[in-house]
């Protein structure tokens, strides 16, 4: 509409009839307004509401404070990494709206038993907890680590390798709605990155492990089957981690299946 405006203007000349008109000036072309690029957690990201690296950020976990033992010894065995915070319950003054994030936390476990080869997390944002230490947070408890993801609006989205000996690098981070379809791309690229873990590539779970009275042995362990096919467990070991190195090797202490024993899917034995 400017543009025709524009064009409809007549500039008459200061002289005579014998004088030509000056041209109009050059109009130039519309052009919709640009959104500045908005930065989450130290990377660059586009759009307002959903944002998304452009490069690898290098993260060291920093086990000194307060952080979830399963994510702390995860991060130290290098294993594929996916962990999301999410908002639940009811806050009007919430900018993104409590349905965005219900829709980005339901697409995430749908994707789950697609992608074996990573670990998955999962955080309300309101349970922090109060632990001092790592040992002392109760399940479903973040402690620090939001604050080190440097997590901002929810629902967060962080997609983690390892790299190098100890560190990680965030290889795509999301804040905002995000389309399922835009998560799977993310999670199948994650899985195609080569690492040297100590896990199956079977979505099982331990669930439960109860030592015996004396001796300090096992008697008895609870594993349950979080993929979509039946599994079967002959051949599967339980060992115990380094609590220093996160790893196992040959000399671990721990039990194998040695029997036939199958698991129905989102069944548990």
């Amino acid at each position: 509409m400017l543009a025709i405006l524009l064009c409809a203007v007549v500039f008459a000349g200061c002289g005579g009839e014998d004088e030509e008109a000056a041209p109009p000036p050059p109009v130039p072309e519309a052009t919709a307004p640009q959104e500045e690029p908005v930065v989450a957690g130290g990377a660059t990201t586009t759009g307002a509401g959903q944002a998304e690296t452009l490069e690898d950020i290098p993260f060291t976990l920093n086990t000194e404070q307060p952080v979830p033992p399963d994510f702390q010894a995860a991060y130290r065995r290098q294993a594929r990494i996916a962990v999301q915070f999410y908002k639940i319950g009811e806050d009007p003054f919430y900018p993104q709206g409590l349905e965005v994030d219900e829709m980005v936390r339901t697409s995430m476990e749908r994707l789950r038993g697609e992608y074996p080869t990573i670990e998955f997390f999962s955080y309300d944002i309101d349970s922090p907890g109060t632990a001092q230490s790592s040992e002392e947070l109760q399940p479903g408890e973040y402690g620090t680590l939001a604050a080190q993801l440097n997590v901002g609006i929810t629902p967060f989205v962080a997609m983690m390798a390892p790299s190098g000996e100890e560190g990680y690098v965030i290889t795509n981070l999301f804040q905002g709605y995000t389309p399922q379809e835009v998560l799977s791309q993310a999670l199948f690229d994650l899985s195609a990155i080569e690492v040297q873990d100590n896990t199956s590539d079977v979505d099982a779970s331990l669930q439960r492990l109860e030592l015996t009275e004396t001796g300090g042995g096992i008697e008895y362990v609870t594993i349950s089957n979080d993929s979509g096919r039946s599994l079967n467990l002959q051949g599967f070991s339980v060992k115990v981690l380094d609590p220093e190195s996160g790893q196992v090797d040959a000399d671990s202490p721990g039990v194998t299946i040695n029997e036939p024993i199958e698991v129905g899917p989102g069944a548990s034995v």
